[in-house]
């Protein structure tokens, strides 16, 4: 057997075999005697029959041939790809058998390869999260809408008032009923906080029992896009008008909607929550800008097996994610939708292009900085997330030690790590640091 490798320009090569002829004709010797044990031919007894009769008993030469080809392909195949030095992402594929001398010609995907560059050297601004006076205000403002005091009114509706309605829309001039646009439950008059731009000024002036027509116009910059600048026909049903009547934001609130004696404290405590809430979003958006740098500077190379991989996935989480939030099939979401099933795998490229990027480039972080996850984390994340589940921890903890899940431990946190050290690098902070020995991670880092 002899070999030779040729690169192709999608990070896969085409490996033509050259197989020696005993090993050609034993193959085809071998597959004979075994197929003629597996078909009953007339006049011959099982394992015994010649060559040319198995052929005919099987469906013809092409089928034969197929099975010959599969077992030259199993003994010489694993052999050329480690003489040849080559490290494959997958199964190759055979493109053509040539006769005389008998050769196999492979296609194989290359395992991805991923070049950091001088990834150290990459910076970025550190986020800033300021809290003005302003938002600590809009939290008083909800807490202080959170502890109104709501009474039954008997009397027409007004701004500000709290009002139990039912909402039915349909397109003008359509026959068509769309969906409960406001479900029978309360609803505050306030044209600033509405779902539905100008229905808080329709309810204005309506009695409980009582029943509108109307129609509204919505704006150009309407949330759904398809509705924009279009009428809506409504019918408006109030069940009950409520008064409600907010506290004054002083001491006395502060005692009834928390834990502290004074308004000052309770500030303080708003201000306190609100930054460690904006430092996460900060912290969250940063990270992704990291990863962003360093998959933009690494040179990345993958055959087109690899994003097929990762489209399977990903259509599979969008397959579930639809019979989930729709509760449809999603073969029936597909005729509703009007599209196929390839044009939405079509749609989904470029998320599993640019998710597969990122994973790679974390995954060779990873091994450049020696992270990896130890035994003990994956115990202490299992312990801290069966706690959460009180009375079920021992049936969770099950669940948890399954291996697939283990594994989805694992790999969620060195997805963490890897972001937070890229983090740690965009920021300055490991300039002088060493690199750690390279490692291997067992798991492959996931990207959003």
């Amino acid at each position: 057997m002899n070999f030779q490798v040729e690169t192709l320009d999608t990070h896969e090569v085409r490996l033509t075999i050259t197989v020696d002829d005993d090993v050609v004709n034993k193959a085809r010797h071998d597959v004979a005697r075994e197929l003629s044990k597996q078909v009953r031919i007339p006049g011959f007894r099982p394992g015994h029959a010649p060559m040319a009769a198995v052929i005919r008993a099987v469906g013809g030469q092409s089928v034969f041939d197929a099975e010959v080809v599969d077992r030259v392909a199993r003994e010489v195949y694993p052999k050329a790809l480690d003489e040849a030095g080559i490290d494959p992402y997958g199964p190759g594929q055979i493109e053509e058998v040539k006769q005389s001398p008998y050769q196999l010609v492979a296609r194989v995907p290359l395992e991805p390869k991923v070049d950091l560059k001088d990834y150290r050297s990459i910076r970025l601004p550190a986020p800033s999260v300021v809290v003005t006076d302003e938002e600590i205000e809009q939290q008083l403002q909800f807490i202080r809408e959170e502890n109104a005091i709501v009474q039954l009114a008997e009397r027409p509706a007004e701004m500000g008032d709290l009002v139990e309605v039912s909402v039915v829309g349909k397109l003008h001039g359509s026959n068509e009923e769309m969906l409960h646009l406001q479900p029978r439950r309360g609803m505050v008059l306030d044209a600033d906080r509405e779902a539905l731009p100008g229905l808080s000024a329709l309810i204005v002036g309506m009695s409980a029992g009582e029943h509108k027509d109307a129609t509204l116009t919505l704006p150009d910059d309407f949330d759904e896009e398809s509705l924009r600048g279009k009428q809506l026909d409504v019918a408006i049903d109030v069940q009950r008008v409520s008064s409600r009547t907010l506290p004054d934001i002083n001491d006395e609130l502060a005692q009834a909607a928390s834990t502290f004696s004074t308004l000052a404290e309770l500030r303080e405590d708003l201000r306190h929550r609100l930054i460690e809430y904006k430092q996460r979003q900060a912290d969250q958006e940063f990270a992704m800008q990291a990863l962003n740098a360093f998959a933009a500077l690494a040179e990345v190379h993958y055959p087109p097996a690899f994003v097929e991989d990762r489209l399977n996935d990903l259509l599979q989480d969008f397959k579930d994610d639809v019979r989930q939030t729709e509760g449809l099939p999603f073969e029936e979401w597909l005729k509703v939708q009007g599209k196929t099933e390839q044009q939405v795998r079509e749609e989904l490229r470029p998320i599993a292009e640019q998710r597969g990027r990122r994973g790679l480039v974390m995954r060779e972080l990873a091994r450049a900085e020696g992270l990896n996850v130890s035994e003990e984390e994956i115990a202490a994340e299992v312990e801290l997330t069966a706690r959460r589940y009180g009375s079920r921890q021992v049936e969770v903890r099950k669940v948890l030690a399954q291996e697939d899940t283990r594994s989805a431990i694992k790999n969620n946190i060195l997805s963490s790590k890897v972001l937070d050290w890229m983090m740690r690098i965009a920021k300055g902070e490991l300039a002088a640091e060493p690199v750690g020995q390279p490692a291997e991670p067992a798991t492959e880092p996931s990207a959003a």
